[in-house]
Parts: structure tokens; C-alpha cells; sequence
């Protein structure tokens, strides 16, 4: 990286007020917002924009390999930071390239500033019904509009300030999401003076909600709470979005009613809390779901109930129980899947602020928590250990890294296949420490993007990276980035032949026909040994499990990036998951979430229930 300048601005002319080039403006005018790292890859569109960040002396640019990968980074430093990210690509391709993680920031609600370069204002088809007039141009506008809380090309060098301040505000007030600017060429270079330039007024366009009357709600609320027999609470990231892990804690600590998570608000709180009973959903932890489905009220905070939480069949989520949301997005509480008894639209932390100056009435739920405590035992997972196997145990694995890893430690687990189910399955999160992934989009790839996003937003400490040989493939060339900057980035490839979660529903419902997962069935992958040498990344590789301690051990003390791969059996299921009645036709109807695969025996299952067990036979 280029020696720093000891000033903020670049300035230029003669006279009183300065004259800034515009692309020195808009980096100093993100990096007072708090963001120090803007991710990329260098292009003809925007090479001003890259002179800029590093010629800024609290700014720091890292490129990618590939425009995906820097658009994967950002949001994951924004998760971390809690900042936002900054990601700024080139024109054309560029853009395209940057739609999967500009989607998973969108659907994950994070706040992200993605600038593009483009081709001179005139060269531009924006707003002209041609599809393209310049070179590599592209109305890129059009594709992003739909993902983002704001989206403008800039048509006029002066308004700069005004389109920034909006930006940024409308990226992390209501519900957080990216923003994105699209700066033609022949803007990026034109002079501007920052005092002369109109800001943008929040009050004015925007007018604030804080004064919003919760009287009604928070009655309903103290209402339904105080004849509860079986309170529980589904913690959804919104907590943190909000800002407000201190209001929910004090929630807990006032209400002593016990709470699960989805799987990307597990890390609010550490894992041995009294009261958490784990991570819900279709693959999501037995014990959790045990207790969703048996509570008599159920309090969800800051979350949507997405189908992987609640299943396909939405009559069968919680169903005895009242059903209170909070939720700061309005159309999600109108989208209504899971019937929801009291919707409120509040940021969660106004609400909770609220709900914490009131005193608050409960039932003895005494006889509750004790059922909970022993939904709560069956989180524990039965690992299975074939010694004389030379494949290993991917759950044995995640256990023996959990118990390794420090608390300073940032888990990415990559998007996609089987790694995802299992390790939020076992693995249990202590204090300090976060665990990532893009729960929305699911994508494949993303593991080592935001390992690179999460070191820098992480003052570069050690990053344990989880992926699946599969996913791998996807964003390989951002090895090379981690090798460039030296990233304390320790990847964990899981080696189950390719695509196991595919080839698990193939074998289900496909009758074995491994099409498009498998060497036979037309996908291979390479030999991950000489690809990390390639790289000049020491690696090893776990074949069995007695070898996992001491392979997790070397992995873990070597300094800087390191890979290490581990041989899980092909074979293994994924378990426990949402169980299905198999119909004559092949097909299958999924049974309610607290009768997991594999299922328990009938008199446990029975002694465990408290609400009435559905017979889903006769739907099959």
C-alpha cells in the first residue's frame, strides 16, 4: 500500500472556500462515518475512486479477485464493525458481478455502501430506452433498484453531499440494507466545494417516529404475558441490528422466561446461558424445537419467521400457542405466514426500553422451565465413532474445534451444503465471540470473502473459516487475497465428495441419481493439497478421527493463513432434521418440527409433548 498522506483532504485553488476532486470527497466523507476499509477490484470506471482510498490516510483498500468475492467481504465487515461496509467495483461487469452479495446484504438487512463506476454522463443509457451507449456501460441501476434502500446515479457533481448523507442514512435507519451510487467518470473527477454543496435533512424528508404512541401494544402485551402458562421468547437478529443485546439480556433477567434463536442471532448471548435452549428450525436443534412447539405464547423479537425457521407447513409452527411479533418491518408483518395473534412495528430497541420500564406480570412457570430443561438436554448430540474408519465424523470434528478455538475467535460458516446444518447443530458460541454467515441467500462461495470482510473489521485477528469442498470452488481465488495480506484466516474444508446436501435429496427423492454432485454424475473437484501449495498455503489433511485433536491443534498455532482439510464420511447424515411421510408417488409431507428425524421413541416422544402430537399420516 502507497505511504499515507498526513492530511484529510486533498485540496486544490486559490481562493477561500477549498475545491476538492469529488472522488477525494466521497472517501472522506465515508471514512468520518467510521468505515476504514473499502473492498474492490480495480477497474477502468474507477481508478480515481482507488487513488483516493489510498491516498486517505484512515482508509484502507483491499481488492478482491473477483467482484462477488468484495461484495461478499463488505457485508461481513459491516456485521462485524458495525459499521457500514464499502464496496466499490467498476462498470458493467462489475456491477453484475457484485449482484449475489449486494442480495445477501438486501435479504440479511445489512448496512452496505456499494459505489460503482461508470462511463461519462453522456455515454450513459439510464433513463433512455437503448440498452447500451457507451463502453462496458451499463444501466445498472435498473438491476439494483429492487435490492437496496436507495439507489441513484449521480447526474450532478454538486449534489454529491446531499446523495451521500441520504445514502448512508437511509442504510441504517428502519430496517438496515445496502445503498448504492452509481458515478459516472466525468463526475469523479469534476471539482466540488464542499461548502457550497446542500445537505440532506432527515427531519425534513423523513420525518421522525420515535413519538410513536405503544400504549395499545404494550397493554396487549402485559395481557397476553400475565396469563402465559408457557412463555417463550425467539430471539431474531433484529436484536442486534437494533443495537439492543443490553435490553434483551435485561429482558431475560427481569422476565426469567426462556428463549431460543434463530441461527443468526446465536451469538447474542453465549451458549451456556440459563435460559437459551437453542437454535430452532428445520435442521435447527431438537431441544429448540421441542419448546416452540409446546410454549402457549410465543414472543418473537426481531425476526420474520422465515420458512426455514417455521417449516412449510405454517399452521403446524407453534400451533397453541398466541403469537406476538415485533418487528420493524410493517409489509413482513403483513405478509403474514405464521398467523400472528399481536404484530408490532417498532425498533426493537424503542420497544424494549419501553417494556423494561413497566412492571411486568407473570405466571409461576416453574413446572415450565423444568420441561424446558429437559427439551434442553436433547440438544446434546449422540456422536458415533468408527475407529477404524479413515473417513472422520463431521460432528466429532466441530466438537473438537469448539473446544480448541479461543473466545476471540470469528467462526464463518460458508453459505452453503451440509457444513451449514451441522455446524449449528454443535457448535456452542462463548462470550466475545461471533459467528457468521448469509443466512438469507445462502450462497455458496462466501466463506472465504467474508473471512477476508471479517479480518479487517476485526483489527485482523484469527478467523476460523468453514467450508465445504463444493462452495470452495466458487471463490477459490480469494486464497490469493488472504495470502496477500497475510490474514489469520484458519479454513476448515469439509471433503464429502461435493454437494453431500444435494446428493442427500437426490438419494431421497431421486432415487440415487447423483446428477450434477458427483464425479459420475458429471462434477468434479480438484485435489485441495496441491491447490493450497499452489498458493503457498501450508496445509494438512485429517483422513480419520483420532487425528482430528492434533490436526486442529497444528492448524490453530500456525501463524497466518493455513488449510486444513478434513475427510468427512459421504455417508453421514444430517441429523436431526425435519422428518417426512413418504407418500406412494415418492413424494414426501413433513412432519411438525418437534418429531425430528431421526424420530425418538414413541413413549419418550409422548412424555415430552405437552400439546396434543399431530397424526400426519392422513395428510400424506
Amino acid at each position: 500500500m502507497a505511504d499515507k498522506l498526513n492530511i484529510t483532504f486533498i485540496f486544490h485553488g486559490n481562493r477561500n472556500n477549498y475545491i476538492m476532486k469529488l472522488t477525494d470527497y466521497v472517501i472522506d466523507f465515508l471514512a468520518n462515518q467510521g468505515i476504514d476499509t473499502v473492498f474492490g477490484l480495480t477497474g477502468g470506471a474507477v481508478v480515481h475512486f482507488f487513488d483516493s482510498a489510498d491516498k486517505h490516510p484512515e482508509m484502507q483498500p483491499v481488492f478482491c479477485h473477483h467482484e462477488q468475492a468484495a461484495s461478499m467481504a463488505a457485508p461481513a465487515y459491516a456485521k462485524i464493525k458495525n459499521k457500514p461496509g464499502l464496496c466499490i467495483v467498476t462498470t458493467g461487469p462489475g456491477g453484475t458481478n457484485s449482484i449475489t452479495g449486494l442480495t445477501g446484504s438486501w435479504q440479511d438487512s445489512v448496512p452496505c455502501v456499494f459505489i460503482s463506476g461508470q462511463t461519462r454522463l453522456s455515454h450513459t443509457s439510464h433513463g433512455k430506452n437503448v440498452r447500451q451507449v457507451g463502453s462496458q456501460e451499463l444501466d445498472i441501476l435498473s438491476i439494483v433498484e429492487p435490492l437496496t434502500n436507495y439507489a441513484i446515479m449521480l447526474e450532478s457533481a454538486e449534489s454529491i453531499r446531499y446523495h451521500l448523507e441520504k445514502a448512508i442514512f437511509l442504510s441504517k435507519s428502519g430496517r438496515p440494507g445496502p445503498v448504492w451510487l452509481d458515478i459516472p467518470l466525468d463526475m469523479q473527477w469534476a471539482d466540488v466545494d464542499p461548502d457550497l454543496m446542500v445537505s440532506f435533512d432527515p427531519e425534513v424528508e423523513y420525518p421522525s417516529n420515535l413519538c410513536q404512541d405503544y400504549s395499545d401494544s404494550i397493554n396487549e402485551f402485559q395481557k397476553m404475558l400475565s396469563v402465559a402458562d408457557r412463555p417463550l421468547i425467539l430471539a431474531g437478529y433484529g436484536i442486534r441490528l437494533s443495537g439492543a443485546i443490553s435490553e434483551f439480556e435485561s429482558l431475560l433477567d427481569k422476565l426469567q422466561i426462556p428463549w431460543v434463536s434463530s441461527w443468526a442471532a446465536c451469538d447474542l448471548i453465549p451458549t451456556d446461558h440459563n435460559l437459551y435452549l437453542g437454535r430452532c428450525g428445520l435442521a435447527g436443534q431438537r431441544g429448540a424445537n421441542l419448546a416452540v412447539q409446546n410454549c402457549d405464547l410465543l414472543i418473537v423479537i426481531g425476526s420474520h419467521l422465515s420458512i426455514p425457521l417455521t417449516g412449510t407447513n405454517f399452521d403446524y409452527f407453534a400451533r397453541d400457542a398466541k403469537r406476538i411479533v415485533i418487528n420493524i418491518d410493517k409489509n413482513e408483518l403483513l405478509n403474514e405466514t405464521v398467523k400472528v395473534d399481536l404484530g408490532i412495528v417498532s425498533d426493537v430497541k424503542i420497544f424494549l426500553q419501553k417494556v423494561l420500564g413497566l412492571n411486568l406480570v407473570t405466571n409461576t412457570i416453574s413446572n415450565w422451565y423444568k420441561k424446558c430443561l429437559l427439551y434442553k438436554n436433547h440438544n446434546e448430540l449422540k456422536i458415533d465413532i468408527d475407529e477404524k474408519s479413515n473417513l472422520v465424523n463431521q460432528y466429532n470434528f466441530l466438537h473438537k474445534l469448539n473446544a480448541q478455538i479461543s473466545s476471540n475467535d470469528t467462526i464463518i460458516v460458508d453459505g452453503g451444503g451440509t457444513v451449514v446444518y451441522s455446524t449449528f447443530q454443535i457448535m456452542k458460541i462463548k462470550k466475545n465471540q461471533r459467528i457468521l454467515y448469509s443466512g438469507g441467500i445462502g450462497a455458496m462461495g462466501s466463506g472465504l470473502p467474508e473471512s477476508v470482510g471479517a479480518t479487517f473489521a476485526n483489527n485482523k485477528g484469527r478467523i476460523i473459516c468453514l467450508v465445504g469442498d463444493g462452495s470452495f470452488q466458487f471463490n477459490i481465488q480469494e486464497l490469493q487475497t488472504i495470502l496477500h495480506y497475510n490474514l489469520d484466516v484458519k479454513i476448515f474444508v469439509f471433503n464429502n465428495g461435493g454437494y453431500l446436501s444435494i446428493r442427500h435429496t437426490q438419494a431421497e427423492f431421486l432415487n440415487h441419481n447423483f446428477i450434477g454432485s458427483s464425479a459420475k454424475g458429471g462434477m468434479s473437484l480438484p485435489n485441495y493439497q496441491k491447490i493450497s501449495n499452489a498458493y503457498k498455503i501450508p496445509s494438512t489433511r485429517a483422513t480419520s478421527n483420532h487425528e482430528l485433536e492434533d490436526k486442529i491443534q497444528w492448524s490453530l498455532s500456525q501463524p497466518g493463513p493455513v488449510m486444513c482439510e478434513i475427510m468427512i464420511d459421504p455417508s453421514q447424515e444430517i441429523i436431526p432434521s425435519q422428518g417426512f411421510v413418504k407418500n406412494p408417488d415418492g413424494t414426501g409431507f413433513p412432519r411438525p418440527l418437534e418429531d425430528m428425524y431421526p424420530y425418538l421413541d414413541r413413549d419418550e416422544f409422548n412424555d415430552l409433548m405437552i400439546v396434543t402430537p399431530l397424526d400426519v399420516s392422513k395428510n400424506s
